[in-house]
């Protein structure tokens, strides 16, 4: 996809969009809990099972559509993996959640983190621009994956928002990486950063 690359560079030079990743894990539709379950709140707002499905199947099209996504490669690739078995493994008895989510506590600071950073990057307001958003449609339609973020002749609102959390990474950290050999080189950057976002964001959890 170098080609759809230059024209997205050549569209959103300001915010430095260029190649995202084409090979990829591609997130599965998970069979949903037999009803929707709150896991935590971050300020105002609170995180279900079904939305963290709704971003597992984001940041699988995001994965499979780009070739070098920021989110990506800031929380791996096994966070793709380790989201899908935590949902799927989520257990359906309201008695045996308490031991569940202790016992996957590392797990639940890195969904927090995720909705921390996508909260504060719409809070932000960055602009996905029709121009992207196609480009975004034909590589999908290109790559034959992502197809379920599509909707319309746009995008669904829950993707256009994990794409502006991507678009600010991109901004803030973009010409750090031009300078450095590997995104591992700027990860205890993008590190201070979201430890001050936990910080400044209020969470709690529903146990």
């Amino acid at each position: 996809m170098k080609s759809l690359s230059k024209k997205i560079s050549e569209i959103s030079k300001s915010v430095l969009l260029y190649s995202f990743l084409i090979s990829g894990v591609s997130a599965q539709v998970l069979t949903p809990v037999s009803s929707d379950r709150y896991i935590m709140k971050i300020l105002d707002r609170t995180v279900s099972i079904q939305d963290m499905e709704f971003q597992l199947r984001n940041i699988g099209a995001l994965h499979c559509i780009y070739d070098d996504a920021f989110v990506v490669r800031y929380f791996d690739k096994k966070f793709l993996p380790d989201l899908q078995s935590f949902l799927s493994k989520f257990p359906r008895d309201n008695k045996e959640v308490r031991t569940y989510l202790n016992a996957h506590d590392a797990m639940l600071k890195k969904i927090r983190t995720f909705f921390k950073m996508l909260r504060y990057s719409e809070d932000q307001e960055g602009n996905v621009s029709p121009e992207l958003a196609k480009l975004i449609r034909e590589g999908a339609k290109e790559n034959k994956c992502g197809t379920s973020v599509l909707y319309k002749d746009t995008l669904k609102t829950n993707f256009i928002t994990l794409l502006q959390m991507e678009l600010y990474l991109r901004s803030r950290y973009g010409n750090q990486l031009k300078t450095s050999r590997s995104f591992e080189e700027i990860r205890s950057s993008v590190d201070l950063f979201v430890e001050s976002l936990d910080k400044q964001f209020p969470h709690e959890y529903y146990w």
